[in-house]
C-alpha cells in the first residue's frame, strides 16, 4: 500500500491496465506463457521507479520514472499483436460499424468519398505520419522541463494510455479500411506520402489499436496542454493536428464512434493533469506557471 499512496495517478492507471491484463493472460493461458512473464516484469518497472524516487529524489531520478513510461507503451503496443488474441473472441469492428450507423447513420468514411482527391490524400496523409513527430518532440521536451510541468505533462499523457489500452484489449478492432474495404467505391491515391503510409501501416498497428482513437485522444491532449504551456508550438501543430483527427475517418483507420471516445478519454487526461497541478502547486506553494524554465 505503501507504493500505492506513493504513486502518481498515471502509474496507477496504466498500472492497473498491467495489472488487469495480467489477470486476464493467466487466466486464459496460465502461469507460464512469455507474455505473463512481459507484464509481470513491467508492473516491477513501474515498483522499481516509485521505489527509485524515494531513495534518491533527484531531478535524473525522477526523469528515469517518468521515462519508464514511453518505454512501456511502446513496448505493450507492440505486444498486443499477439496478448489480444489470446484474451480475445474475435474482433468487434462490427459492433463499431453498427455504432457509427446508429449515431450518424452510416459510416462517415463513406461520406467523404465525394471530397477524395490525389492532393487531400496526401495532405492528410502527411498529417496522420504527423502524430509520430509530435508525441515523440512532446515527450522530449516536456522530460527536460522542471521537473513539477514534466509530472503533469506525463501524468495526463499516460493516464490517456492507460485508459486507451484498456480500450484496444476490451473492445479489439482492426478498422474499415480492411473490414469493410468492399464498402468503398473511391481508392485512396495521393503521392509519395500516401504511398509511404500505406507501406508502412500494416507493420505499424498491432490490429486491435482502434478503440478509442489514440492518435485523436493523444492529439487533443498534447495541442491543449501546449495551448497553457507553449503557446508558440500550439500555432505550429494546429493545423497538422486538426487535419490528423479528420485523417482518422478520411483514411479509413478509424470509426466515427473511436475518435468520440478517443476526445472523451482526452477530456479526462487534461482533468488528470489539472489535478496533478494542483497537486504539485499544494507541495510548491506557488503557483507552477511561476517556476523558471530550464
Amino acid at each position: 500500500m505503501s507504493l500505492w499512496r506513493e504513486s502518481l495517478i498515471h502509474e496507477r492507471v496504466f498500472g492497473s491496465y498491467v495489472l488487469f491484463t495480467l489477470l486476464r493472460l493467466v487466466y486464459c493461458v496460465g502461469f507460464f506463457s512469455p507474455h505473463v512473464f512481459v507484464y509481470s516484469g513491467s508492473l516491477a518497472l513501474i515498483a522499481g521507479g516509485v521505489l527509485l524516487t524515494r531513495r534518491r529524489d533527484f531531478v535524473w531520478t525522477w526523469r528515469a520514472r517518468l521515462a519508464i513510461y514511453p518505454v512501456l507503451m511502446n513496448a505493450l503496443f507492440v505486444n498486443m499483436r499477439w496478448v489480444s488474441p489470446l484474451i480475445n473472441k474475435g474482433k468487434k469492428d462490427s459492433l463499431l460499424w453498427e455504432l457509427d450507423k446508429l449515431i450518424v447513420g452510416g459510416s462517415l468514411s463513406v461520406m467523404l468519398e465525394p471530397l477524395i482527391s490525389p492532393s487531400l490524400t496526401e495532405f492528410l496523409s502527411f498529417c496522420y505520419m504527423f502524430f509520430m513527430v509530435y508525441l515523440f518532440v512532446s515527450m522530449l521536451f516536456w522530460l527536460f522541463s522542471p521537473t513539477p510541468v514534466a509530472r503533469i505533462f506525463y501524468t495526463g499523457l499516460f493516464s490517456l494510455y492507460g485508459i486507451g489500452y484498456f480500450g484496444y484489449t476490451l473492445v479489439p478492432a482492426v478498422g474499415p479500411y480492411a473490414v469493410y474495404a468492399s464498402e468503398f467505391a473511391v481508392p485512396l491515391t495521393g503521392y509519395f506520402m500516401t504511398d509511404f503510409l500505406a507501406e508502412v501501416y500494416p507493420t505499424g498497428t498491432n490490429y486491435t489499436d482502434i478503440f478509442p482513437s489514440l492518435h485523436c485522444a493523444v492529439t487533443a491532449y498534447l495541442l491543449l496542454f501546449d495551448m497553457k504551456w507553449n503557446r508558440r508550438r500550439f500555432w505550429i501543430c494546429l493545423i497538422p493536428s486538426l487535419g490528423l483527427m479528420l485523417s482518422t475517418i478520411y483514411l479509413r483507420y478509424h470509426y466515427f464512434v473511436d475518435v468520440l471516445a478517443g476526445l472523451a478519454a482526452a477530456a479526462v487526461a487534461l482533468r488528470i493533469a489539472r489535478s496533478a497541478r494542483l497537486r504539485e502547486e499544494r507541495l510548491l506553494d506557488t503557483p507552477i506557471e511561476y517556476l523558471p524554465k530550464g
